[in-house]
């Protein structure tokens, strides 16, 4: 069996390393500029990389390098923005090497570019959220308020230190709510050398657990074969938050036919995330954005019977013949979580941050991820190391982390130095 190389190997990447372990993929390797949790599985042997967000141009020397020798044709499997962009920014040069689904450059870089896509689903007809540039939010009357500011990227590959920094800014503001012109104001004021690299959108009203998935894989021919649709229950923070808790929801069959005719209209190939957000008050759904890659839940695909990791290689390699597969499962029959993350924000985090509403007892806590089938993102019999690794991990401060990884650093280093 050809080999996988799994890139960025949080949840995200673990989840996928273990399906494809679990399939009986024998050479996996997960590849990161740090050792994150899934470079711990198994199933997987770490081997650290130049990250695309700093050094595009050293990860592509990294993955020739890599493939020299070779008479297979790995897989590759990105597992965010910038890994993706990178892989779809230089895909000629890396598909006489490697099986390559992620899409083509321009596609990717319009699904990250959020006012160019904005502008082109609207031109579409497709139902996202009205948006105005910084210009044209002069405009706007006063009953289009509440609106939302967020950045135009989170996350891009470059070769530049400066370009990662913003990235990085951008990454953890996701949006900020603003009530009135006069906070708009405000906001402008306080990001006047950065008005280029925000967005202004009609805010879609409601908490994390409004957030819907279609998580598809796309062929080379641009057909969705696999479709898997869900709800976010819980995320942390509670109102933007990433995915804490997810399951498998049934949605309407118009949404799912909008996203195979928006693939056809992309173009698109390979695993995708579409994501919606339903209006709390008119309960209109909104398509909020595209992310051209796996996401951080995708773990739970597997036992809602449409492993779209498993999908996507067989497909590459030719190694099963590959048919078209939608989640049948009934509405919260399966979850996904991080369950211990969960248990203290439920029991603790979630009040702290303003949200009462969601603070539970022990014992809600634990009826609340009542169903057919758990899928804990770290725990799991077969392959413990990652969730000794997170366990150990969450027992430190975070200063403590950082001086005892020093010093082991430093120890290291003297006695490669003294040749011991």
């Amino acid at each position: 069996m050809d080999a996988a190389l799994v890139f960025n190997c949080g949840h995200n990447g673990l989840s996928i390393i273990r399906e494809l372990g679990r399939q009986g993929v024998n050479e996996i390797y997960a590849l990161d500029s740090v050792r994150s949790i899934g470079t711990h599985s198994r199933y997987a042997r770490f081997a650290r990389c130049p990250d695309p967000l700093t050094n595009e141009t050293a990860f592509i020397e990294f993955l020739l390098r890599f493939v020299k020798g070779r008479t297979d044709k790995p897989v590759l499997f990105p597992t965010n923005d910038h890994w993706a962009q990178a892989i779809a920014h230089h895909k000629s040069v890396l598909k006489p090497h490697y099986r390559v689904w992620v899409s083509d450059g321009p596609v990717v870089d319009l699904l990250i570019q959020k006012p160019r896509f904005y502008e082109w689903a609207m031109k579409q007809g497709y139902p996202v959220p009205r948006s105005w540039s910084d210009a044209e939010v002069d405009k706007l009357s006063n009953d289009c308020f509440p609106i939302v500011a967020k950045p135009a990227f989170r996350v891009a590959s470059s070769d530049s230190k400066l370009h990662a920094m913003r990235a990085v800014e951008n990454y953890g503001k996701r949006l900020t709510v603003l009530e009135t012109r006069e906070q708009l104001e405000v906001y402008r004021r306080g990001n006047t050398s950065k008005s280029e690299e925000c967005v202004f959108q009609e805010y879609v009203r409601g908490l994390s657990d409004c957030m819907y998935t279609v998580g598809v894989y796309v062929n080379q021919e641009h057909a969705v074969m696999g479709v898997f649709t869900g709800r976010k229950v819980r995320g942390f923070p509670p109102d933007i938050g990433d995915c804490i808790v997810g399951q498998v929801e049934k949605m309407d069959e118009a949404i799912v036919c909008m996203v195979k005719q928006m693939c056809r209209d992309l173009r698109y190939s390979g695993i995708a995330e579409f994501e919606f957000k339903k209006d709390s008050i008119t309960g209109k759904i909104f398509l909020i954005e595209v992310n051209p890659r796996s996401w951080s839940w995708i773990g739970i695909t597997p036992s809602c019977g449409v492993s779209l990791p498993w999908m996507a290689y067989c497909d590459m390699t030719g190694h099963k013949s590959v048919s078209y597969t939608e989640t049948i499962c009934q509405t919260g029959s399966v979850k996904y979580a991080k369950v211990s993350r969960d248990r203290r924000n439920c029991l603790r985090n979630n009040k702290r941050s303003g949200y009462p509403e969601w603070h539970m007892t022990h014992e809600q806590w634990k009826q609340s991820l009542e169903c057919d089938i758990l899928v804990d993102a770290e725990y799991s019999l077969d392959d413990m190391k990652p969730w000794l690794f997170a366990s150990w991990r969450k027992s430190f401060p975070v200063s403590i982390y950082g001086r005892v990884k020093s010093r082991i650093r430093r120890i290291t280093t003297r006695k490669q130095a003294l040749g011991q």
